[in-house]
């Protein structure tokens, strides 16, 4: 596999799958995919990490948070 190939993975991974994103990850994105990243990456200062808009759900998210207040998860 080529170093482009493995790029453009780790970019599909990233866009697809991950809903928190480090810095760093974020930067390799905002590097080749300007547009996606102005679209779906949202920064949240008081973290320090970016939430990828395209994988995360509000809903989803708060029920697995209540699962996990109820021991349940």
């Amino acid at each position: 596999m080529t170093s482009e190939e493995l790029l453009e993975q780790l970019i599909n991974e990233l866009r697809t799958k991950a809903e928190v994103l480090t810095v760093g990850q974020a930067q390799v994105i905002q590097q080749y995919e300007p547009a996606w990243a102005k679209d779906y990456l949202f920064y949240q200062e008081w973290t320090n990490t970016y939430l990828n808009l395209w994988v995360y759900s509000e809903a989803e998210s708060d029920a697995q948070q209540l699962l996990q207040e109820q021991g349940l998860r």
